[in-house]
């Protein structure tokens, strides 16, 4: 595969023991679709249909279960199929964004039937919120030494201006040129990280995932 956004890319002719090496527009790379355009529209595609097809056997299977049970076959079963992967990949444009929302309202109507309650009573986060809550949590366990990565590599403390915390100075976004810089997580984590409360930057890893869903369920 070579990764270019060019019309008329250049492909070399590749060989090994005599067969020529063929080129593909997608590799799946530990769960996650690669295109060589380095855009994400394949793999959403992609992972929609798993989480439909999941959806769809536990809607015929699940037929006469209460709320609770269908909402729990939601979260274990046709969740991690969407959101799989994220933040290492970000949906990033609006129509893909509006496509994982819509697989996520059809689980809705599973749940709940035809009267689905508004958003504060529905107990799930938007998909906004849930891509915002993916970022957040694994920079905390980041920052915490809880993974092996280091999310501070490109990432640096900005000037302290006239009204910051002193406590917790603003990040600087590390240098990025083209769309698909600016939406790397390491740049795009740098705005939800400073935008966040001082209550978010100084709990507790075990604490965090409860304070960061209740931030990005009332933000979003």
């Amino acid at each position: 595969m070579d990764l270019s956004r060019a019309r008329q890319p250049w492909l070399p002719q590749y060989m090994i023991g005599g067969a020529v090496l063929e080129y593909v527009s997608t590799q799946r790379l530990l769960g996650v679709h690669i295109a060589r355009d380095l855009r994400w529209n394949h793999h959403v595609d992609v992972q929609r249909k798993k989480a439909a097809q999941t959806l769809g056997f536990a809607a015929r299977n699940l037929r006469g279960c209460t709320q609770r049970v269908k909402r729990m076959a939601y979260l274990t079963l046709v969740k991690p199929k969407l959101f799989y992967g994220t933040p290492a990949w970000h949906p990033w444009t609006k129509t893909n964004t509006e496509k994982m929302a819509r697989t996520q309202n059809k689980a809705l109507h599973f749940i709940h039937g035809r009267h689905v309650p508004p958003p504060e009573k529905q107990n799930m986060l938007s998909v906004p919120a849930q891509l915002a809550y993916n970022d957040l949590l694994f920079f905390k366990k980041s920052l915490c030494g809880l993974t092996e990565y280091n999310a501070m590599a490109r990432i640096t403390e900005g000037r302290v201006h006239r009204g910051d915390d002193p406590l917790h100075p603003r990040l600087q976004q590390p240098p990025a040129r083209t769309e698909l810089g600016q939406n790397a997580f390491d740049y795009r984590i740098v705005a939800e990280w400073n935008a966040a409360p001082p209550a978010i930057k100084d709990c507790t890893a075990a604490q965090f995932p409860a304070v960061c869903k209740a931030y990005v369920s009332a933000i979003f």
